[in-house]
């Protein structure tokens, strides 16, 4: 007699980027092995590459390539599958902002966890009256390519160009070469320049605020978490 097989809980949540309902089931123990022995082996490839796996894994009835969703998609849904695999409660330690050496114990639920939205953030960035640029949010795989900041600051706004539109002219990014985005870019003023690189600064991101009480001195402060690394 064959043994019976474990049937998975479904969640649903929304996209952050759209809306979208996205339905979703936690890590399997198998799918948690290779995370593990992953990070074990300290190579960000096979991190980057089990994360990924086992994240699309866990998205059903969906045809969203993960490898596709904007950054902050992308650790919002791993966020949430990772609190109903392993817990919604995770123990955290910080030390406390007024003194920068105390360090406390603080216990975050995960749920509690929202995208922070800028006010007045938009992917289209004028130069002047019609003339300028429409974002699109970088991905993971893009922010995987490049591990210095000056390249986060230049190639990731070349990567993120969706649209340049001046008068009646407009240049989709499948009708224009890397070399001609590269061209762009280094022709255009630094405060232009400047304009482009806020829309990083201000695009949604996972941001969580923990209000904290230094033991010692009995000053309350802050601790911002900003990113998926900040909650674990």
């Amino acid at each position: 007699m064959a043994l019976p097989i474990n049937e998975v809980p479904k969640y649903t949540t929304q996209l952050p980027s759209t809306g979208e309902n996205i339905t979703y089931r936690p890590f399997l123990v198998k799918e948690q092995k290779v995370m593990l022995t992953a990070i074990e082996s300290e190579n960000e490839d096979e991190i980057a590459s089990a994360v990924n796996e086992t994240l699309q894994s866990c998205l059903l009835n969906t045809k969203i390539d993960v490898r596709d969703l904007p950054i902050f998609d992308f650790e919002y849904l791993f966020l949430k599958i990772r609190a109903k695999s392993v817990g919604e409660v995770v123990k955290l330690r910080f030390r406390c902002p007024d003194d920068e050496k105390q360090i406390v114990d603080y216990e975050l639920n995960l749920e509690d966890v929202k995208i922070d939205r800028p006010e007045g953030h938009t992917n289209k960035i004028e130069f002047e009256k019609g003339y300028g640029v429409i974002m699109r949010y970088p991905t993971i795989e893009v922010f995987k390519k490049y591990d210095k900041m000056a390249e986060l600051s230049y190639k990731i706004v070349k990567e993120s160009i969706a649209t340049i539109y001046k008068g009646d002219d407009v240049y989709d990014r499948a009708d224009t070469t890397d070399d001609e985005r590269k061209e762009f870019i280094e022709n255009l003023t630094q405060e232009q320049f400047t304009k482009m690189q806020q829309f990083f600064q201000t695009m949604p991101k996972l941001k969580h605020e923990v209000k904290v009480t230094n033991p010692k001195t009995k000053k309350k402060g802050t601790v911002v978490l900003e990113g998926l690394q900040s909650f674990f």
